[in-house]
């Protein structure tokens, strides 16, 4: 069996895996995001409203985990982070001011070094074994979860050629590939998709060499690469509109709308880290004025 951060990746038929890949394309009916009702009027909208949908009982955020910059691959909780820098974790917390960084800082750059020397929560993507623990807890929150809906932002660099011109869903703040799939076989998808492009022979934003200091061949990028690649969804709901959730390019956590229970039980999940959310709380990199 071989290994990525991102869960096992076993061994596999490669030919076979490739047949499957080249099969796959956003199948989706676009109008299923019609109830998407989410907009940017102007200036720094709350998150309810402008990332997700208004109306759900009660909002969620899901904390994306950092790393400690070694070769355990351990996971590392915001709460952690914050005790150790002594910052504080609160719902609108930004992880540069937990942390320490200045990358992202409206204070500006400064000569202070990072509080905390690990390596920060992924944007735009939720690692698996978290997906996987929200699909297990959504499963109990939908009376459909034969049927969900999953999209991808269209601007991430690992869709491949063959997706251009097929339509998308417009949804604020951003444009999406859409697919229809049951909740179960949603990691699956996460994974399967963004290792479209290495099937087909045209990855993009892969740099690298093998012996001789050669560029590896198209044959050699997939076996190396599309095994390891994963995708948590920009936007993600059930046809029964039970729940949603965002994660969007730039975003360190994962929004989920849904009602009191599901929040509930998301909050006292021990496999996920999750804060409570505010319907007028903010995202904005100016928004944790408690760690300023």
């Amino acid at each position: 069996m071989r290994w990525s951060r991102r869960g096992e990746v076993p061994s596999r038929d490669l030919e076979a895996w490739r047949e499957h890949l080249v099969a796959i394309r956003p199948d989706a009916d676009v109008g299923e995001a019609d109830w998407w009702e989410t907009d940017w009027p102007d200036g720094t909208p709350p998150a309810v409203g402008f990332l997700i949908p208004r109306g759900f009982e009660a909002y969620a955020r899901v904390l994306h985990p950092a790393w400690l910059r070694d070769d355990t691959g351990t996971r590392v909780r915001w709460s952690e982070v914050a005790a150790e820098c002594g910052t504080t974790l609160h719902p609108e917390a930004q992880w540069h001011r937990i942390a320490g960084g200045r990358d992202l800082d409206p204070r500006g750059a400064s000569a202070d070094p990072e509080l905390w020397p690990g390596e920060a929560p992924a944007r735009g993507n939720l690692e698996r074994p978290d997906l996987e623990a929200l699909a297990d807890v959504f499963g109990r929150y939908t009376a459909m979860p034969g049927r969900t809906f999953v999209g991808f932002w269209v601007g991430y660099g690992t869709w491949p050629a063959a997706w251009s011109g097929m339509p998308t869903a417009p949804m604020t703040p951003c444009e999406c590939h859409l697919f229809d799939r049951p909740l179960a076989d949603v990691p699956t998808l996460c994974a399967e998709a963004p290792a479209l492009a290495y099937a087909l022979g045209t990855p993009t934003g892969v740099s690298t060499v093998v012996g001789g200091g050669r560029p590896p061949t198209p044959d050699e990028q997939f076996e190396m690469w599309a095994p390891h690649q994963w995708q948590s969804p920009s936007a993600w709901w059930p046809a029964d509109h039970a729940w949603a959730t965002s994660s969007v390019m730039d975003l360190d956590s994962t929004l989920v709308g849904g009602s009191r229970a599901l929040v509930d039980d998301l909050l006292a999940d021990d496999r996920l880290e999750v804060l409570p959310w505010p319907v007028d709380g903010s995202l904005w990199s100016d928004a944790d004025t408690i760690n300023a």
